[in-house]
């Protein structure tokens, strides 16, 4: 296990070193080394959350996912309100600190997760769906959506979805949640004309190559100029313009310039990631250990998926970003806060089984070792 986590963190840190590269690659002929000078710092201080995340026992957020949500869900609110929020592209979605954007939207994410997972930790097996559960979820959802950001609502639930399926709630109520999701989900794309016209083009964008479908048919253009092997580094992005490259259309430029190989690479890294977390989330010692990590490896895959799936025109664009890869300051932090937090509860729970034995090889000397007990050892729930 001490060789899967670390892995995990070496593969996050591989996509964001390539993500370095790919900003650059997407920005030098119009910015020289701004953006990557930026997105430099933002590398650092997302491996500086890493560290602090992966050094807090996932049994510390029993006292602070209740304070985190509810600081989450002010910024929330705040960052709507004009003259505190910063309206880009028509999305009221960021505060602008002087030196750094921050998205509240992209730690509500990792709220929903954690608030959902302390939830379903204290039902019995067997419960039904909580009202309240729902109710908290619908409230981030609602937020979210009101900036507008789609795409990040999306992943609002995949993560809540995450949690639930990794809980013991009753079979039927997960299933009734899952229904809900995808028919809410689907109203709200239908009742806003920019997005069911997204999802109208997906279904045929070169009938509209040159308006609503103009960004995905580069897309595709560009992954398919880069054949096999790419037409390197840096050599990308000239032919074929693609909107929204060091963002959104990241892996558009990956496979232009890294090839089918490079795509199957990062696509590889990310599969490995969703592998990696789902055997954390298995051998977590306790409901809570489980859902938490199934709820932020379900986040992290669910948004590669989107982002890769709408780059290649198999999935209707939502506005995503590539985790790890594509540039933006919050959605680093976050993703790397995610991995230092799935580090920990594979920690926490290595050091369980190894405590346990010890615990029941001397099952007449409870009273002599008691206050023995290894500190780092974890607790059920």
């Amino acid at each position: 296990m001490a060789t899967l986590r670390t892995y995990l963190f070496l593969t996050a840190l591989g996509l964001a070193l390539l993500g370095l590269v790919m900003v650059y690659s997407a920005t030098y002929r119009e910015s020289g080394t701004a953006y990557l000078i930026v997105r430099s710092g933002h590398v650092a201080l997302a491996v500086i959350a890493f560290f602090v995340a992966s050094r807090v026992r996932y049994t510390a957020w029993r006292k602070l996912g209740p304070v985190f949500f509810l600081a989450v869900l002010a910024s929330l609110v705040l960052v709507l309100i004009p003259g505190i929020g910063v309206e880009i592209g028509g999305g009221r979605r960021w505060f602008d600190l002087g030196f750094f954007m921050v998205q509240p939207a992209e730690f509500a994410k990792i709220a929903v997760v954690v608030v959902a997972s302390l939830w379903v930790a204290r039902m019995r097996p067997g419960s039904g769906l909580p009202i309240g559960l729902f109710a908290v979820i619908g409230v981030l959802f609602g937020l979210v959506v009101l900036e507008p950001d789609f795409g990040t609502s999306v992943m609002i639930l995949a993560g809540a979805a995450g949690v639930l399926w990794a809980s013991e709630l009753r079979t039927r109520d997960l299933l009734l949640f899952g229904g809900a999701a995808v028919g809410v989900l689907v109203g709200v794309m239908l009742l806003a004309p920019y997005r069911r016209e997204r999802f109208l083009t997906f279904l045929d964008p070169w009938s509209v190559s040159q308006s609503s479908g103009y960004q995905v048919v580069q897309s595709m253009t560009a992954i398919q100029s880069g054949d096999w092997l790419g037409a390197g580094a840096g050599a990308g992005a000239e032919g074929t313009y693609v909107p929204e490259l060091r963002t959104d259309m990241i892996f558009a430029l990956i496979g232009e310039e890294l090839g089918l190989l490079g795509m199957v690479l990062v696509i590889g890294a990310f599969i490995f990631l969703a592998l990696a977390g789902l055997r954390i989330s298995l051998q977590a010692p306790s409901v809570l250990g489980r859902c938490l990590a199934a709820g932020l490896t379900t986040t992290i895959t669910a948004q590669a998926v989107f982002n890769i799936g709408a780059a290649m025109g198999v999935l209707p664009l939502a506005g995503m970003t590539l985790p790890f890869v594509s540039y933006g300051g919050s959605s680093m932090l976050v993703c790397f806060a995610a991995i230092g937090m799935l580090y920990r509860i594979s920690e926490d729970s290595e050091r369980a089984r190894e405590v346990k034995p010890r615990a029941t090889a001397r099952p007449y000397s409870r009273r002599r070792d008691r206050g023995t007990r290894d500190p780092r050892a974890v607790r059920g729930g």
